[in-house]
């Protein structure tokens, strides 16, 4: 005769689905760890040299991108309403998210939260101090904002605009009561130019410049860049990495490094690459949430920033029209 069989307990069975998680996520940390280890390895010993591209599609936190958040209207949809951002916001604290800052992502690459969120502002523009710092002290939340570090306290000249609308940029001590609220503080370069069309001296001495005078003026490291119009090439993350930056921000864009202009490079540094999904005025709270929940391999999302990036070369042409305009008239004279 058999013997009866002995069913477990509700309490039994969830202890041991419980464990039975544990276990799981720990063989997932330690497979990713040998992947990375490996990698590593191969970037080291490869072409790639010292840029290091990581992908992390199971630890890599949403980061997420915003420039303007203002009630007054603009032309362009690279800005949201502050309604629109409180609104965002609540949903990411009701859901469970937390932010971390770029810093804290390079810290624990391997033990970052289950879920982690990074909220990042390119432009820093005075109107974060009145629409944004409130709200996120309101949810215990921190961002990092990306200054043009030329235009600390100044109106966004270097910005074409159909009908001059200028903005004021956040001035020192706004940046500084920024950081004392916990943000953190990075480089948008020192003229907002588009960083593929300068050449190597030209580039160096940009974002070397902008990081000195940040560094200068706030008395913090600056580690972070977040490339101006989301877009670069690999000559700017050469010159990002020899001009000391930790780590680089785009849009949507991703980079071939198996090129020969990287080979021979020493493997004594890395450079972290952050592909950002931006955040516009079109986005409904619905298609904010899957923004921030679609898996970080997403193609749709990749393919989207994609296309919303081929915009932002309307204004690298006019400007790029508006400064030969420039040269001709200062020729004539």
């Amino acid at each position: 005769m058999k013997p009866a069989k002995r069913f477990k307990s509700a309490r039994s069975v969830s202890h041991l689905g419980k464990q039975t998680k544990k276990k799981s996520n720990n063989a997932q940390r330690q497979t990713i760890k040998k992947v990375m280890t490996w990698a590593r390895k191969r970037c080291h010993d490869s072409i790639v040299g010292r840029i290091y591209l990581v992908i992390l599609m199971l630890t890599h936190p949403v980061v997420l991108s915003y420039h303007l958040v203002d009630r007054r209207f603009d032309f362009g949809i690279t800005w949201v309403t502050p309604r629109q951002f409180e609104r965002q916001v609540a949903w990411l604290a009701e859901d469970g998210y937390r932010t971390l800052s770029l810093s804290a992502c390079l810290q624990s690459e391997f033990q970052l939260p289950p879920k982690a969120v990074v909220l990042t502002f390119d432009d820093g523009f005075r109107a974060l101090m009145k629409h944004v710092l409130p709200v996120l002290e309101r949810y215990g939340f921190v961002a990092t904002v990306f200054p043009v570090a030329g235009y600390v306290g100044e109106q966004n000249r270097w910005d074409y605009n159909l009908f001059w609308r200028r903005m004021w940029h956040l001035d020192w001590n706004e940046l500084r009561e920024l950081l004392a609220a916990g943000w953190e503080v990075g480089s948008h370069s020192m003229r907002h130019a588009y960083l593929p069309s300068l050449s190597r001296a030209e580039l160096l001495h940009d974002l070397r410049q902008s990081k000195e005078r940040l560094e200068q003026n706030l008395q913090i490291p600056i580690h972070h860049l977040s490339l101006p119009f989301g877009r670069g090439n690999l000559r700017v993350l050469e010159c990002a990495l020899d001009a000391g930056y930790a780590s680089v921000a785009t849009l949507g864009q991703e980079f071939d490094l198996a090129d020969s202009s990287l080979s021979g490079i020493s493997a004594d540094r890395r450079l972290r690459l952050f592909s950002r999904r931006g955040i516009y005025l079109h986005d409904t709270l619905r298609s904010f949430r899957r923004r921030v929940q679609a898996p970080m391999n997403s193609q749709s999302e990749r393919l989207r920033q994609q296309a919303i990036s081929v915009f932002s070369y309307g204004t690298v042409l006019l400007k790029a029209l508006r400064q030969s305009q420039h040269c001709e008239k200062s020729l004539e004279i």
